[in-house]
């Protein structure tokens, strides 16, 4: 075997190494996603049914073991009908692997389905069960997620309310994560619903294919409305408010489900200020006074919607990495980064940015509102040193993470590069009192090749011009011309490509 020269091999080793670490950088940042089947049409109960045997079973609130006989017994196509009243029960109201389902209350102000001593279970809790409908009835106090629906399929979710009875201080906590929380769902229809004081989201939708969420209301949750690992929803006519955030598309990372082709139009999404009372999950981390948060995402239209008099922030685009703290030696960037984003057309009716997290910041729970808080103080001395005045936080947060900024070396030699290469289109947001500004915190330049930013980097970063605020008109904007990066025709929505009823 022919000895290779030193010099040849030193050489050679400083050639490949940069070759294989940049090739690393490139394979680390391919999307990891299973490209899932899509049914062709939406199949409600009565259509399942339509020619099978169908049967009617009435209750009233005196006959809950009567109900719960007829629960582990049923057949398909079978309707459970609730009369007016309250039905207490002390573990779930269980339905599994059968079809053609319905179970209907009175209305969602007449029948309750309350949980007392209900040990750690879901209040309503089905699973393996195709062309479900659920209507006309109210969920109370159920220990863990009021309504779960799970690995099902053609699910109508319709004119119910999910609440619990703690509203107000440490209990609050202890109430169940989420309100309505279909899960793993392939055509979901969620409609008409109200959520109240759910200790994570009121309204979640997770992992499903083809979700249309609209006329619902979510208030006094942590996260008013969730989408998360989702392919293809449509999320409009939704009124969110008075939560701590009001609405959350994400995506965990390494989740086969990669969210993309996600509508959020004709909302209200005004007012989300209510303190975080979230005991764990990645919504313990909101600061309160957030709009709207889009994390991890791409393929998303945000146009249509009213926004304002949210205290931290009206929109954040966030990259995972900002708002969890990943073990960066085991995790690849692939799914990580929020691009393909086109915010237009909105009306931001002002009064927000006043004080992140309603001035309340903490650094354990919340650090994302501390940094937020920190950059903003050194950004308005900035403006003081210059003879101008403070300015509110502006209405759109940007965290600047592109796609060259890597997790192997957190420092900015890959990115904080010139140009728009995450596709962030802002445009056209003109028809309320204000048109926002945005805020680029950019955390490259804010890191500054440490671990935490400092005030020294901070206020580096802000005098440098790195982290600056957008205005319109600006010289440099996100959107609005190819060079950059994104002319706000590289993605459009292009909705769900199945057809849902029209009520």
């Amino acid at each position: 075997m022919r000895k290779i020269p030193k010099l040849q091999l030193i050489l050679g080793l400083v050639i490949a190494i940069p070759l294989l670490y940049i090739g690393f950088l490139y394979l680390s940042r391919m999307e990891k996603r299973t490209e899932p089947k899509f049914p062709a049409s939406y199949i409600t109960s009565v259509d399942y049914c339509k020619d099978k045997k169908s049967t009617r079973l009435e209750f009233s609130p005196q006959e809950i073991q009567k109900l719960q006989v007829a629960l582990n017994s049923l057949q398909e196509c079978t309707t459970i009908f609730l009369k007016a009243g309250i039905f207490e029960f002390n573990n779930s109201l269980s339905i599994a692997s059968v079809n053609g389902i319905t179970l209907q209350g009175s209305g969602k102000k007449s029948t309750t389905i309350k949980f007392v001593d209900a040990g750690n279970g879901n209040g309503v809790d089905v699973e393996a069960s195709n062309s479900f409908t659920i209507r006309d009835l109210k969920i109370l106090d159920s220990p863990k997620n009021g309504l779960e629906i799970r690995l099902s399929e053609n699910i109508l979710i319709d004119n119910i309310i999910v609440t619990w009875s703690n509203t107000s201080g440490p209990a609050m906590s202890k109430n169940g994560a989420y309100g309505v929380y279909p899960v793993n769902v392939v055509n979901v229809l969620l409609q008409n619903t109200e959520t109240y004081y759910a200790s994570d989201a009121g309204l979640y939708v997770g992992q499903c294919i083809n979700a249309l969420v609209r006329n619902n209301l979510a208030e006094y949750n942590v996260m008013g409305l969730e989408i998360e690992n989702t392919v293809n929803a449509d999320v409009y006519n939704n009124t969110v408010r008075h939560n701590t955030g009001g609405f959350l598309a994400y995506d965990l990372n390494k989740n086969t489900i990669v969210s993309r082709n996600i509508k959020v139009h004709d909302n209200i999404i005004v007012d989300n200020n209510f303190p975080n009372f979230s005991s764990a999950g990645i919504v313990k981390t909101v600061p309160a006074g957030t709009g709207v948060i889009l994390t991890s995402l791409r393929e998303a239209e945000i146009f249509d919607n009213k926004i304002g008099e949210n205290h931290s922030v009206d929109i954040a685009i966030m990259n995972g990495l900002v708002s969890e703290t990943p073990d960066f030696s085991a995790w690849p960037m692939n799914n990580w980064r929020a691009h393909n984003i086109y915010i237009h057309d909105n009306e931001f009716i002002g009064g927000s940015g006043t004080a992140v997290d309603n001035g309340d910041l903490d650094e354990k729970n919340r650090p994302l509102g501390v940094l937020v808080a920190m950059v903003h103080e050194a950004y308005n001395k900035n403006l003081e040193s210059q003879g101008l005045p403070k300015e509110n936080l502006a209405n759109i947060l940007y965290d600047g993470v592109d796609t060259g900024f890597t997790i192997l070396m957190m420092t900015t030699w890959f990115g904080n590069n010139p140009g728009n290469h995450n596709e962030i289109c802002i445009k056209n947001n003109t028809k309320g009192k204000i048109v926002p500004t945005l805020l680029d915190l950019n955390l490259p330049a804010l890191l500054a090749n440490s671990d935490e930013p400092t005030n020294e980097s901070i206020a580096k970063a802000i005098e440098s011009g790195d982290t600056r605020v957008y205005r319109p008109g600006s010289e440099r904007h996100y959107g609005g011309a190819p060079t950059d990066g994104f002319d706000c025709r590289g993605f459009e929505a292009t909705g769900l490509p199945i057809s849902f009823p029209e009520k």
